[in-house]
């Protein structure tokens, strides 16, 4: 397994990755309107993707968006879209995944990562190392349905 940031050369399989994570979380597919939308902040570098590769097909995926966090006054990561192909799970891919993130954002000088996520969720991201709590957090979002209302 290879763990590397995802090329826009890998963006055409992510892509299907995105649509499994989105099936698997019980959300709608993206649609050709945010599938552009996506590609272009990719395109942007205003998100980043990170992934493992078996034999240069992506198996696992997660993003990060890089902002400034009054935390501790520094650059901080959002921890976002987090996705094993079920027929990777249970292979330390998650561990060795998220452990390759952290290495990157270590090296480019990110502060702190951040995750929101379902409270059954909470375990199993602090053994894979987000382990200082920061309260509750909660979105606001001016989507309704995934159209902007």
């Amino acid at each position: 397994m290879i763990y590397q940031r995802l090329k826009s050369t890998d963006v055409p399989q992510l892509l299907l990755l995105m649509q499994q994570y989105k099936k698997a979380i019980g959300e709608p597919a993206l649609s050709e309107e945010q599938t552009d939308k996506l590609k272009s902040a990719i395109a942007q570098n205003k998100i980043e993707f990170f992934g493992a590769k078996d034999n240069d097909k992506p198996v696992a995926m997660c993003s990060i968006g890089i902002v400034f966090s009054t935390f501790l006054c520094e650059k901080s990561g959002i921890f976002e879209d987090f996705f094993i192909a079920e027929e990777y799970r249970h292979k330390g891919i998650a561990r060795d995944l998220t452990s390759y993130v952290f290495e990157e954002m270590q090296i480019n000088k990110v502060a702190t990562v951040w995750v929101g996520c379902a409270a059954i969720h909470v375990d199993m991201y602090k053994s894979l190392g987000f382990s200082l709590p920061l309260g509750t957090l909660r979105a606001w979002s001016a989507m309704v349905g995934g159209v902007a209302t």
